[in-house]
């Protein structure tokens, strides 16, 4: 098996998810430091501030802080999406299904291990994933039952944390731009090159991603909404219902619990956990018709 538990957390075994894990933690960092060094710094500093550490106004350490804030629900969500268990049938207890499933599926790939409804199998985990979504190589794991709620939440605050770095770094870049055009009131070009093209760097990479992440995000909150994966979007036909579609609210405390002051929060507590155990599943009423049974004539 491709993973491991250690000291409690879900760990794939997987060189290139971890080293593009690796590489979302150092973009970040690199956008981070530009942003409070040459944004932050420039706009907020004061001769006189509240903390000798901080050297900001009063307004600059509101817009430090909220900052910051944001990046931490980042990286802990990235953490939180990287090291849960997406549920999966691990151990020998899982060889027998539960009495009240009927005529569970046999994963060939698992030993013939039952698998529940919805479960697919990932050949990079080496485990059928509840719920699977699909394996997402950036957080290292695999999209399941119980950590799509991080995976959402992990695109909503990477979105939100490139916007700020759009929005400060644009005007700055522009005000930057025309000095270096001007020669007005540099007094060291090398270093202004060098930040420049720094800030340049970072605004690129942040607004080539809001670009990709707008549809990206939609995507995924109208499977949300609908109460499907990507793996049974792709199999859905044109304009069809999932079976376990339950209503677009309830669908949605499926994945981010009941509560919805707890909705943001990054952690799976009694309010905001996943609602269900990833086995079974409520569906909405269809008629289904035996094979052997005759239709009534009208």
């Amino acid at each position: 098996m491709a993973v491991r538990k250690i000291l409690g957390f879900w760990i794939v075994l997987d060189r290139r998810g971890a080293g593009l894990s690796l590489v979302t933690w150092v973009l970040m960092l690199f956008a981070d430091a530009v942003v409070v060094r040459y944004v932050v710094a420039s706009w907020f500093w004061s001769s006189n501030p509240r903390w000798p550490l901080l050297p900001f106004t009063d307004g600059g350490l509101v817009v430090f802080g909220l900052y910051q804030f944001v990046l931490c629900l980042t990286w802990f969500t990235h953490f939180q999406a990287i090291t849960t268990d997406p549920g999966s049938m691990e151990g020998e207890d899982c060889r027998d299904p539960p009495q009240d499933l009927k005529d569970p599926r046999r994963c060939k790939l698992c030993e013939s291990r039952w698998k529940p409804p919805r479960a697919h199998h990932c050949k990079v985990c080496e485990v059928c994933i509840f719920k699977m979504d699909h394996h997402c190589p950036w957080i290292n794991n695999c999209v399941g039952f119980y950590n799509r709620k991080f995976f959402i939440q992990l695109l909503t605050y990477v979105y939100l944390s490139l916007t700020v770095v759009v929005l400060f770094t644009f005007p700055e870049l522009w005000c930057r731009y025309w000095r270096l055009i001007t020669y007005d009131g540099i007094s060291n070009p090398t270093i202004e090159w060098i930040s420049t093209i720094l800030l340049t760097c970072a605004f690129l990479m942040s607004a080539l991603l809001l670009c990709t992440l707008t549809n990206f995000i939609k995507f995924h909150v109208k499977l949300v909404l609908e109460n499907y994966t990507t793996i049974e979007n792709l199999e859905r036909e044109e304009g069809a219902r999932s079976k376990f579609d339950i209503g677009r609210r309830r669908n949605w405390e499926q994945v981010f619990g009941s509560n919805p002051w707890f909705w943001w929060l990054p952690m799976h507590t009694q309010a905001s956990r996943p609602i269900g155990d990833g086995v079974r599943w409520r569906v909405h009423y269809t008629r289904v018709i035996d094979e052997d049974e005759e239709m009534p004539h009208e």
